[in-house]
């Protein structure tokens, strides 16, 4: 480290300290703004998101006497430091009410969110042996959108980013120097991040290259030696995952039943994220290309990116090529072949690729001749600039979600009493995990107090009658009457996108759709809650489901003013 802060090249900052340290405390900062930047979106509430609610109800549920989570298609340690952190506060005179629990959650994410930022600067600046390179990873990672995004959700997605980041640092500071430390420091990592969730195994590959490399470069004698590095290394990580979720091994049976249960999923697809539409971006491969990445790294900084990559496997020792690309390339080979295509599944990989693009980065700045020079810093400020706006656009939307300013408006403005018809909302309360499951605190919140659907707005019902329908239910019963003059339609931009996004495939429920929001005859629009962001509409070209992705779907009402005329 010290030989690098002297070297020559670095400039130095102010009062002498290093221009590449002072970039890595701006991109923390950057960082941490816009990590907590609305992360106390829905409060009180808990329910705005299905798969927080979930973590939420498993970390509740955990007693000092009983740590068995019961639920093994994840790991367990998000589970685990959800409930150390609540417990933590409950001893420090905190009352633990529902949302303080959940933004305890939040804030292990905002934490380890944060903390990548650190990592990557420190695999960059090794791999690359230069700070600057670092610096431009810190500055990636701290504006890469949908890392921002999801840093505000008390998932395991965050976490399990840091740790196989973690472990690509320790696998390059393995492979430049092999010692036995070393390989059981990462393979250790290794076993945190399966204790996360299970694809963070995936991360193995870099120890087996950074072992294969460092033999070819002659830092290990022989094969014989890198396997005596290795078997160490795997041994650490089964101890690793033990350590942090105990009962997907002590129950492994069940665990392996679950794995197999989420094998099927993401391959059986999900109405609305996968890839049953018809046209050339739904495919897969294709799909992450075209569609998925450039929404997550905003299209500027995904195309730098991609630059930056060309330059990386040009410009790099081949050996370090092979250990930077080789999770990447296993893992997204693996999770993109799926039909079932959330963004925050390509999450682990996305740092990496930042991590890797650095150095072009920071050559692409340092550009021998001026005019380059010029026209690539040029460039380079307007790529940080857009991805900072798309950035705080994007992450105001948790800080005005639509579904809270619709219920707001509902209590203020519909007369009590009216009946409020929810058209296909999506989760029930089947797909949250029951609060009578084994042993659940005084604290958890009881089911019947939390929105039975979980993607539409919280109505009050004292003042008004809430019931759900289908969709084509909800046209039968305005045909025939039983959904007559003066009730309220709720539609919500979730569903109704699921349905443009197969487009000829879903034709029909289209048409039942635009028969109630381009009939202002029998149906009166009342209110459209919506939350736009910058280029928006670029985004939805790719994807329509992407207006929404993450949070505040378009809610509107409609009031009925009479039912259709007998044919």
């Amino acid at each position: 480290m010290s030989e690098r802060l002297n070297n020559p090249g670095i400039r130095k900052g102010y009062l002498g300290v290093p221009a590449p340290l002072i970039a890595l405390a701006g991109a923390l900062l950057v960082g941490l703004a816009l990590r907590l930047w609305g992360i106390h979106w829905g409060f009180p509430r808990v329910d705005l998101s299905p798969d927080e609610l979930n973590v939420w109800n498993i970390s509740a549920s955990l007693r000092w006497n009983d740590l068995d989570t019961r639920f093994y298609n994840y790991s367990g340690l998000t589970f685990y430091l959800n409930f150390f952190g609540a417990q933590l506060l409950s001893l420090l005179g905190v009352t633990l009410e529902p949302h303080t629990i959940l933004l305890v959650n939040r804030l292990w994410s905002v934490l380890f969110g944060t903390l990548t930022i650190v990592v990557a600067y420190l695999a960059a600046r090794d791999l690359f042996t230069e700070e600057r390179s670092g610096a431009w990873a810190a500055w990636g990672v701290a504006l890469l959108p949908i890392h921002a995004w999801h840093s505000h959700f008390g998932t395991s997605d965050i976490g399990l980013v840091f740790w196989v980041t973690t472990c690509f640092w320790l696998a390059v500071r393995a492979y430049l120097v092999p010692d036995l430390r070393r390989f059981l420091l990462a393979g250790l990592v290794v076993g945190v991040a399966v204790g996360v969730k299970f694809n963070g195994l995936l991360a193995a590959v870099w120890l087996v290259i950074a072992a294969f490399a460092a033999w070819r470069e002659k830092r290990i004698g022989s094969l014989g030696q890198a396997a005596l590095l290795l078997i160490p290394a795997g041994a650490a990580a089964l101890a690793g995952f033990f350590l942090v979720s105990p009962f997907s091994l002590i129950h492994l049976k069940k665990t392996v039943d679950a794995y197999f249960f989420e094998a099927r999923h993401v391959r059986g697809g999900h109405y609305g994220f996968d890839l049953s539409p018809a046209g050339w971006p739904y495919h897969p491969y294709v799909y992450q290309l075209f569609a998925a990445f450039p929404f997550s790294f905003g299209l500027p900084l995904y195309l730098a990116m991609l630059a930056s990559l060309v330059h990386f496997v040009r410009h790099t020792p081949k050996l370090r090529v092979l250990l930077g690309l080789s999770f990447p390339l296993l893992y997204l080979g693996i999770i993109a072949s799926w039909k079932f295509v959330p963004t925050r599944y390509y999450l682990p990989a996305l740092p990496i690729l930042l991590i890797l693009a650095s150095r072009g980065f920071d050559r692409a700045w340092a550009a021998a001749h001026r005019h380059w020079r010029t026209a690539a810093r040029a460039t380079a400020l307007l790529v940080l600039a857009y991805t900072l706006a798309y950035d705080m656009t994007t992450v105001d939307r948790f800080r005005r979600d639509t579904r809270l300013s619709a219920a707001r408006w509902a209590d203020q403005a519909l007369p009590r009493g009216s009946r409020i018809i929810l058209v296909d909302p999506i989760f029930d309360r089947g797909y949250i995990v029951p609060a009578g499951s084994p042993g659940p605190m005084p604290f958890a919140v009881p089911l019947a107090k939390v929105m039975e659907k979980a993607y539409m707005p919280l109505f009050n019902r004292d003042r008004f009658t809430v019931e759900a329908r289908d969709l084509g239910r909800a046209v039968r019963e305005w045909q025939d009457g039983r959904i007559g003059r003066g009730d309220v339609l709720c539609l919500s931009s979730l569903v109704f996108l699921r349905d443009v996004r197969l487009g000829e495939k879903a034709a029909d429920r289209l048409r039942l759709w635009n028969m109630i929001r381009r009939n202002p005859r029998r149906f009166k629009r009342l209110r459209v809650f919506d939350s736009s962001f910058l280029n928006r509409d670029f985004y939805a070209a790719l994807d329509p489901m992407y207006a929404c992705d993450f949070v505040s779907p378009a809610i509107e009402f409609y009031e009925v003013l009479g039912r259709r005329r007998a044919e």
